[in-house]
């Protein structure tokens, strides 16, 4: 009877595992804008170019404090055809403010409902979604490390996408 309890509540918990599976493995279709809405970032398009790098975060210490790493990130293979585009979870006003106090290099836009956080099913700020040209989520990292060690993780990741050598963000890399 213990057998057939666990069968059954393997059975009823495997349809929804293969489903989130299923939703880690492809980046969902969506069209993001700018802060002032005059660009438009279609991550499908985006995609076909090469690697993005989406980052849903905010302005809060942790990840400011963690900004810094993925400013490097960015420069490091910006180009080599990584892309960057930071969700920041805060109105329009606030995140363009932020963006252009830090002097963010790279795309940012801003969803204060947290949509992108439902979409990409993820409840940890911030998370970093690493997806491959054409589509494919390769790594996501949840949460801050505020010694840039995510960062570095992202680092390993996109050079082997790119096929070249890995850049030092926050620690030597590994040999």
């Amino acid at each position: 009877m213990r057998k057939l309890s666990c069968l059954v509540l393997a059975l009823a918990i495997l349809p929804g595992a293969v489903r989130a599976e299923e939703k880690a493995k492809t980046a969902p279709k969506l069209v993001l804008k700018s802060p002032d809405g005059k660009q438009t970032y279609d991550l499908s398009k985006l995609t076909a170019d090469g690697p993005v790098l989406v980052r849903l975060t905010c302005a809060c210490s942790g990840c400011d404090q963690e900004l810094p790493f993925f400013q490097k990130l960015q420069a490091a293979y910006n180009g080599k055809g990584l892309q960057t585009i930071a969700v920041f979870k805060e109105t329009a006003e606030a995140t363009d403010s932020y963006a252009v106090k830090k002097g963010i290099k790279f795309a940012w836009a801003s969803d204060p409902k947290g949509e992108l956080w439902k979409t990409f099913d993820t409840k940890a700020m911030p998370t970093n979604i690493l997806i491959d040209k054409g589509g494919k989520v390769v790594k996501i990292v949840p949460g801050c490390a505020k010694d840039g060690k995510n960062a570095q993780t992202l680092s390993a990741e996109i050079a082997k996408l790119l096929k070249t050598e890995e850049a030092s963000i926050a620690v030597a890399p590994k040999k």
